[in-house]
């Protein structure tokens, strides 16, 4: 192996992930790409997600993952903002009897109901035009696109 590239290459990853605790409504920014949303259901809050349609999201894209790490008796929508409208389109499988739920004409809102399983995720790709998502959950319905 070259020294060269010993010196350059720590073998520490630096692929970390951006891990984000919520537990109240929550603004997106651009910044946050690449984080992951732990979200808490103790309250009823929505997540918006930053404005779809920039430059930055053109050239460059914006992704997030949200995981369901507290069950409590209460919904959490992820949500585009008023200006992209329905442009959210994407799949999601439940592995109840294996369904999916697909949504291609667009919606705008995302939805973990009350009761849904720790562990339900969804995981959501910005390309400056759609946001593209792709869910799994333990039981049918735990998540919604509406």
């Amino acid at each position: 192996m070259r020294s060269d590239y010993l010196e350059q290459n720590s073998g520490v990853s630096d692929l970390k992930k951006k891990i984000r605790h919520v537990n109240a409504a929550l603004t997106l920014t651009a910044e946050d790409s690449g984080s992951i949303f732990m979200i808490n259901q103790a309250a009823a809050y929505a997540i918006t997600l930053p404005e779809c349609a920039t430059e930055d999201n053109k050239l460059m894209g914006w992704n997030a993952e949200f995981i369901l790490g507290t069950v409590a008796s209460n919904a959490v929508t992820v949500q585009v903002t008023d200006d992209d409208g329905d442009n959210m389109v994407g799949h999601g499988i439940d592995c109840e009897d294996g369904a999916a739920q697909t949504e291609s004409t667009g919606f705008d809102v995302l939805t973990f109901i009350s009761g849904a399983t720790k562990g339900d995720r969804a995981s959501i790709v910005c390309d400056g035009d759609s946001y593209y998502v792709f869910s799994l959950a333990a039981d049918k319905a735990h998540i919604t696109f509406s």
